[in-house]
């Protein structure tokens, strides 16, 4: 049996490492026997070592000033890394050189300076040489003097020896120590700060390059939480996304050179997923990087993102910037600092980013913009359906209704089909089953909104036999509810998107007298969708101070649209009043908030309820935007009848002279104030004692005292 794959990449660093080792060696070498030969006494030194000792160390016999010998051994020590980077095209060193985009020069500079990192036994060599054993790293003006003037020089990965170009001088190897130049810009080597001359600046190999060369793979220290190494990239027809945005993608990355590419989109719509799926097709593998981690650092931003680009470079990947938490508040000059370090990178990048970033457009040349739509309702029934395990799955009507009621991403539907899964599998462990009402409880908890402090949550509640209404008006709700669950088919399937560009949400206004139940139908319609309903708190939205009532409805639009609420504006003549003519800084003022909220209801793509006492309140230009106006009348006879029947649960014991039909003769009560009246009655029969049955005069007191609440006294008994 031979030996294995990972014996012979061991054995191949191995060699690897002995060779850029015994080039370091020679450089020493022949740098010593230099100096001996310039001082005219090769023995000479300040320390107690001495010359000849160090060159024993080195190969064994003592320098005479002739450097014939080192020089020869020196090309050999190069012609050896030649032949092994042909050797081995993907090995650290040759793979460094190519990814990294590094001249011969800048190999030779980074084989020294690697010297001692290497083979520690050379750190005394280099000590010897510099003359100073109190230092621990060679400083540039060593390297200069160790690298310039090297013999002829041979291409480590082309197919032939290269023409032997002229010695560089030491101005051209400072000149390939420039932040600039591939050794510094890609922080292959790092040169130290402090108050001294660029020449006697210590050099180091970065501790990542010096892992890579040794043939370890681990992510840079500094870089750790930040940088996420693909592992396994999904197939591309595990990423649901129209084939449209597929091919605009494939040839994006498909460019000439490094593309530098933006996916604007709405997170978890699978942009990252399906860069990594088509790189995976070209068998690279990828990287994905926190933008927003980068960021939260500024001073060490250049430093950590060159890091991460030369990670993915190291790796042959391309690098995924995600930028979801990314708004367009990222300053120029950070905008610049990404941009200078972008343009550089000799990767594929990537930006997953909420929108265009007109941040990074003026900095960045070149720069691709792609929009990534979220997923259509058909996609997200099919983001569903792969999201949820074949046996515990719902039908297709369930799935299709919760596609439908819910404009997820592909990352939010395959986090809440985990959590319906579980919850499925706790009630029965045995044979699992997933229902609509895990589907939209697992939903629900999905949600990110922050309404809590702008918005009071009303519990969703009540049935359809809960309504005590006119035919043509429950008609009319049930019409609102059947064009929510039927628009995304309607905006989609039937193409209705194209003649609605805007105003594409549902949106009613619910006008009637007080207590003709227009709260309850609320409950009631955001029960039937599924949606948390929030009522707008006025006294938090409302501000004195211009342009600040503006930023809170904005916010609340906003909230509301990730989270799926139903936004319920009671009073809502409040906000949604008439315009009028300006005579004052407060009409200009006041009507502006009107103007604001007539262009972001055309937007909002939620529910919003709209209740009011007085609909001849509102701008007329609302009622032209809302797509429904449902009109509660106040009860007639039989309804009333019926809703007093309704207003008791069946634990309460009602006497049996209770008159539910001369109750609504001769109270002209909406439902609100029925329900007060059932509750005051119950209260009279349950504080007597002993507690007993609620009669008919318990309800006809109750009514009473509703109706001298009401001021209605003398007409309700006349």
């Amino acid at each position: 049996m031979g030996p294995s794959g990972s014996t012979l990449a061991g054995a191949m660093t191995t060699v690897e490492l002995g060779v850029i080792a015994g080039y370091a060696r020679a450089l020493v070498e022949r740098l010593i026997a230099r100096e001996a030969g310039r001082r005219g006494d090769p023995q000479a030194s300040r320390f107690s070592v001495s010359a000849g000792e160090v060159v024993k160390l080195l190969r064994g016999d003592v320098p005479d000033g002739d450097t014939s010998a080192a020089d020869q051994r020196l090309r050999d020590a190069w012609t050896a890394i030649h032949a092994h980077c042909l050797a081995f095209p993907e090995g650290p060193l040759a793979r460094a050189a190519r990814v990294l985009e590094l001249s011969d020069l800048d190999l030779q500079l980074l084989c020294a300076a690697a010297g001692p990192d290497i083979d520690p036994s050379l750190e005394r060599s280099y000590a010897f040489a510099w003359d100073d054993f109190t230092r621990k790293r060679p400083d540039v003006g060593f390297l200069v003097r160790l690298v310039a003037a090297p013999p002829r020089v041979i291409d480590p990965i082309g197919a032939a020896v290269s023409a032997a170009p002229s010695a560089p001088t030491q101005a051209q190897v400072l000149e390939r120590l420039d932040d600039r130049a591939p050794l510094r810009r890609h922080r292959v080597l790092v040169i130290g700060g402090g108050d001294v001359a660029w020449t006697a600046r210590a050099v180091r190999v970065s501790d990542r390059v010096i892992a890579f060369l040794r043939g370890h793979d681990p992510i840079d220290e500094s870089i750790a939480g930040v940088v996420h190494v693909t592992n396994d990239a999904p197939a591309l027809n595990d990423v649901i996304l129209p084939d449209a945005v597929v091919q605009r993608v494939r040839r994006a990355l498909a460019a000439p050179g490094h593309p530098r590419v933006v996916l604007a989109g709405r997170g978890g719509t699978g942009r990252a997923l399906l860069v990594e799926a088509l790189a995976a097709e070209n068998k690279m593998p990828s990287i994905r990087v926190s933008l927003a981690e980068l960021l939260a650092d500024p001073r060490a931003l250049p430093d950590r993102l060159v890091a991460c680009l030369r990670e993915a470079a190291l790796r042959g990947a391309v690098c995924i910037l995600i930028g979801d938490d990314v708004g367009n508040e990222v300053t120029p000059s950070l905008a610049g600092r990404i941009a200078d370090a972008i343009e550089a990178a000799p990767v594929p990048i990537v930006f997953t980013l909420p929108a265009r970033p007109a941040w990074l457009v003026g900095a960045l040349h070149d720069l691709v913009e792609l929009d990534v739509p979220p997923p259509s309702f058909r996609e997200r029934a099919a983001l569903w359906r792969a999201a949820l395990p074949g046996g515990v799955a719902p039908g297709d009507a369930e799935i299709e209704i919760v596609a439908g009621r819910y404009a997820f991403t592909g990352g939010t539907i395959s986090r809440a089909a985990r959590r319906a899964v579980s919850a499925a599998r706790l009630r029965d462990p045995v044979a699992p089953k997933v229902t609509l009402d895990d589907l939209g409880d697992a939903a629900r908890l999905a949600f990110s909104h922050r309404l809590g402090d702008v918005a009071q949550r009303i519990p969703a509640g009540f049935s359809w036999d809960d309504l005590v209404l006119p035919e043509d008006t429950l008609a009319q709700l049930r019409e609102v509810v059947s064009f929510a669950r039927e628009r995304p088919f309607l905006l989609e399937g039937w193409g209705f998107a194209r003649k609605l560009p805007y105003g594409r949400g549902v949106s009613a206004i619910l006008a009637g007298p007080p207590g003709t139940g227009k709260t309850m139908v609320a409950q009631l319609l955001a029960k039937e969708l599924g949606y948390d309903l929030y009522r707008i708190d006025l006294s938090q939205v409302v501000n004195k101070y211009i342009g600040e009532t503006e930023k809170n409805l904005a916010r609340i639009f906003t909230e509301a649209e990730d989270s799926h609420a139903v936004l319920f504006f009671d009073e809502a003549d409040a906000l949604f009043a008439k315009r009028t003519d300006v005579q004052t800084s407060n009409d200009r003022y006041a009507n502006l908030e009107v103007n604001y909220l007539l262009q972001r209801m055309e937007t909002y793509d939620g529910v919003t309820l709209l209740a009011t006492n007085l609909e001849q309140g509102l701008d007329e230009a609302f009622k032209r935007r809302v797509r429904f106006a449902v009109q509660f009348e106040l009860p007639d006879v039989e309804e009333r009848e019926k809703l007093w029947q309704s207003m008791f649960p069946k634990e309460v014991p009602l006497a049996a002279d209770v008159n539910w039909r001369a109750l609504a003769d001769r109270f002209e009560m909406a439902g609100g104030y029925i329900k007060k009246a059932a509750v005051r009655a119950a209260l009279i029969a349950a504080t007597a004692r002993p507690r007993r049955t609620v009669t008919h005069a318990d309800l006809m007191e109750a009514a009473l005292r509703e109706y001298r609440e009401m001021g209605r006294v003398m007409h309700g008994l006349a």
